[in-house]
């Protein structure tokens, strides 16, 4: 029996990107397997803290468990107390406590650590026992570098894991379908020592090839998002949830948020005011079609998106009443969308809906540009404020041409959503090897 181990099971993140992709690309998977091979899981958990030895079990990190048993009168000094925590301490006693090295030089040590049974002991027990590791990055490796100037856990989960099943238990190791722009130099130094050594290299859009051609790297591919293969399901209806934001008999707009804005502290981000730039745009948006509904991201702990939301009266989505196949029909329904999310704009596009974009946590949304020849402009984070006119004149000339503008996305994306196929193709080829 082959044994294949998926790392990056996305879908206890939370977001619509990482629960459709994880879902796409398990299908395209479980397209080339069969009856002979068993698949093993590592999730998104695992990048964030130290996995038990059995692994995860809760649903909830241990952070929003004691959250939940907080008693409401003792909530404000639990935020007090916590903000102890978050005080600078030392640099050291932060490194100290991470499970992942932070520096390509520190890799064997944390290799010898594993050796001695002090970490990484479920992912050490899981490689051992594959034959194949195959590797989803998703948008692990993207922009994010601490205070401490430690690069964000989750890139280096992914690379340290891919250096471990390669380099260290000798696996065949592929990592596929994900952005390479970590704005971080440290990354940027293991990223060339671990990608020429790996058996397939894969990233979603074309700019992160150039990326890493910048830093010696050429093994890369550029296979489009697993996300182009959705098929989304029929007979679909509206459920009462999303019924009481949206009324699908008068035209809309949907708008999204960005991981690109400035409340996300530890991500490159504008230094606008949130509310004020977002709230002016919808007020333009509404003189075109009063009816906005705001795509959330963020599920509603964002709060100023919430605010925003609220203050405007918008109908608004997000995954606790409108999961992605739900939100593929309310893009569908949509005029347009005016959004920094990757994955929710590729959905907007697998719907035949025009999109206008700005800037995310790389350049992955720049990148959607390219991928499908887009020829309006696209929009930078930072200087958004100064561009809410242009926006507006953008979306008026889609709106006026929008059946020119469809029949474009639509013939573009029918191509790219059969590439978007060989995201799995290093396994097929793995076991059609093994056959012969």
């Amino acid at each position: 029996m082959m044994k294949i181990l998926f790392i990056g099971d996305f879908r206890p993140a939370q977001n619509y990107g990482s629960i459709a992709t994880t879902e796409t690309l398990q299908k395209l998977l479980f397209e080339v397997i069969d009856e002979n091979c068993e698949v093993k899981y590592i999730d998104r958990r695992s990048y964030d803290r130290a996995t038990p030895i059995n692994g995860f079990i809760e649903t909830h990190s241990l952070k929003d468990k004691i959250k939940q048993n907080i008693p409401s009168k003792y909530k404000n000094k639990y935020s007090k107390f916590k903000s102890i925590f978050k005080s600078p301490l030392t640099t050291l006693l932060r490194i100290d406590s991470l499970h992942i090295p932070y520096r390509l030089s520190l890799f064997e040590k944390f290799y010898t650590k594993i050796e001695n049974c002090e970490i990484l002991q479920f992912e050490k027990n899981l490689i051992n026992w594959s034959d194949i590791v195959f590797i989803n990055g998703e948008g692990t490796i993207v922009n994010g570098t601490d205070k401490f100037g430690i690069y964000n856990g989750g890139g280096r989960y992914t690379l340290f894991l891919a250096w471990l099943s390669k380099f260290k238990y000798n696996k065949p190791t592929c990592l596929v379908n994900h952005t390479v722009d970590p704005g971080n130099s440290d990354a940027d130094e293991m990223i060339a020592y671990i990608y020429p050594e790996l058996d397939f290299v894969s990233v979603r859009e074309p700019l992160s090839l150039k990326k890493l051609n910048e830093i010696k790297v050429f093994n890369a591919k550029y296979i489009p998002d697993s996300l182009f293969s959705y098929i989304p399901i029929t007979n679909w209806k509206p459920n009462e949830a999303i019924l009481s934001q949206i009324d699908f008999s008068k035209p809309y707009i949907c708008i999204g948020d960005s991981t690109g804005i400035r409340e996300n502290a530890w991500q490159k981000s504008a230094k606008w005011d949130t509310y004020s730039v977002l709230t002016e745009l919808i007020c333009e948006l509404k003189k075109i079609f009063p009816q906005i509904v705001f795509v959330d991201g963020f599920n509603g702990s964002h709060k100023i998106i919430n605010e925003i939301i609220k203050k405007n009266k918008l109908g608004y989505v997000n995954l606790k009443n409108c999961n992605h196949n739900d939100l593929f029909y309310v893009l569908k329904s949509s005029e347009l969308f005016i959004s920094g999310r990757w994955h929710s704009s590729i959905i907007s596009l697998l719907a035949n809906t025009p999109i206008l974009l700005w800037g995310s946590d790389s350049h992955k949304t720049k990148a959607l540009y390219s991928i499908i020849d887009y020829s309006y402009p696209f929009f930078e984070t930072n200087t958004l404020p100064i561009h809410i006119e242009d926006i507006i004149l953008c979306s008026k000339d889609i709106l006026s041409n929008k059946i020119n503008v469809k029949n474009e996305i639509k013939n573009k994306i029918e191509n790219i959503s059969k590439q978007s196929y060989d995201n799995v193709l290093f396994i097929k080829e793995y076991l059609n090897n093994k056959k012969i």
